[in-house]
């Protein structure tokens, strides 16, 4: 099956069972999706039947212990990266922050670290602190102020011997543009400085290929795909032999241990089991059942997901080239993912938020804590900021439909 059978897909999720998830077009994905159904299944389980502390000898720990490891196990299949390389913690920022604090080793007061003007501020205020604590130079790679777009050419000028981190973002929460990271990385590393990227906002887009990517850290949320709320972190052996362990001294010989300093929850890690449930039955249902790999499987499946999401963002730039805004990014979806940013003139973003709600409609407005992004781009009021509409796979051609006639209500 070539395109993707949103039916099937919609029956995936329960909310959509439900007369509210029927009613209302949810279009704020990039703040975070709706669960799938076999996450709540994996999560349920865990509370109905053994929560409890781990890894005990009684059969309630040793299978809470066995949930906790399937779960560590499927995400990192997905990933397709060794156990040993991936840290899951309570979230991308707190994951963010705890990876710039192991790398005060490499930093000091001849050390640059240089982050992006177009990042979520999760990939900027860590780094920003720890350089405050070590001396090191904070650098900013800026965007045109006209498109937020990066450029290689500002960046090749920042970076030199003493460059130790570069951090960048793979697509942008704001413009939902793509960027070069491998271009990025070969420039990184000739300077022997370490790409730490943030796939918050592309990874519920494109499930990410880290074996095609040479970044030496990739961070998203599991909770803006389909799963519970966790940070993803993979930081690859070489690097995270050199970073400074913020675990507890005795959990340093455990390499997925040295950087969770937080312990996050049992039960949510048990439940991304159900990511990999959720993506082997997509798979399946499309290409019949096989014993594919499971991040393979996964790559498939997120292709016809990518292909889904990009018809209904070209609908929606079509339908708002005909209306009175101006669109923060790209106006195809070359490029681009379908996470879609605009303002109008006459209409401050809340004003639309609101009026879409009241159509049953969800969006929000605000500045998505891209705060430095929005100022760069002269956006006139950064608290009211802009309205966005990002989409997920299991949205609909008709939500998108009614999306426009609404804006197109309050605008005509």
């Amino acid at each position: 099956m070539d395109t993707l059978d949103l039916d099937f897909i919609r029956d995936q999720f329960a909310i959509f069972d439900t007369e509210v998830g029927r009613r209302i077009a949810f279009f704020d994905n990039a703040g975070g999706s709706f669960v799938a159904d076999a996450v709540v299944d994996r999560l349920t389980e865990f509370y109905r039947y053994y929560k409890v502390q781990p890894y005990g000898p009684n059969p309630l720990a040793s299978r809470a212990g066995e949930a906790m490891d399937l779960g560590r196990r499927t995400m990192a299949e997905l990933l397709n990266v060794s156990i040993d390389e991936l840290t899951l913690g309570p979230s991308a920022t707190q994951n963010f922050n705890t990876l710039a604090l192991a790398c005060v080793p490499l930093l000091g007061d001849d050390a640059e670290v240089i982050v992006t003007e177009q990042d979520h501020e999760a990939n900027i205020g860590g780094w920003e602190r720890v350089c405050r604590q070590t001396g090191a130079t904070l650098r900013f790679w800026p965007v045109d102020p006209q498109t937020g777009e990066l450029s290689l050419d500002d960046l090749r000028p920042l970076l030199s011997e003493r460059t130790a981190v570069l951090c960048m973002t793979h697509s942008s929460n704001i413009i939902g543009s793509l960027n070069p990271v491998n271009e990025v990385a070969a420039l990184a590393h000739s300077y022997g400085a370490r790409l730490v990227v943030d796939g918050v906002s592309f990874a519920p887009h494109e499930w990410p290929n880290l074996d095609e990517l040479a970044a030496d850290a990739y961070v998203f949320s599991t909770y803006k795909t389909y799963a519970t709320h966790l940070g993803a972190m993979v930081v690859r052996p070489d690097f995270l032999e050199v970073l400074a362990p913020q675990c507890h001294f005795f959990n340093t010989s455990y390499p997925y241990k040295r950087l969770d300093s937080a312990g996050p929850d049992h039960a949510s890690i048990a439940a991304l089991a159900g990511v990999g449930d959720y993506f082997t039955a997509v798979y399946d249902h499309h290409y019949g059942a096989d014993d594919r790999p499971l991040h393979e499987k996964a790559r498939h499946a997120s292709h016809l997901m990518n292909a889904h999401e990009n018809l209904l963002g070209r609908q929606l730039l079509a339908g708002l080239a005909e209306l009175p805004v101006r669109i923060y990014g790209r106006s195809t979806m070359q490029g681009r993912e379908a996470n879609v940013a605009l303002r109008s003139e006459r209409h401050s973003a809340l004003a639309l938020s609101q009026h879409l709600a009241e159509r049953d409609i969800a969006a929000k407005q605000g500045h998505f804590y891209a705060y430095r992004l929005l100022r760069a781009m002269a956006v006139p009021d950064l608290n009211d900021g802009v309205l966005r509409l990002s989409f997920s796979h299991y949205n609909s051609a008709a939500e998108v439909t009614r999306c426009l006639t609404a804006l197109e209500e309050v605008m005509k």
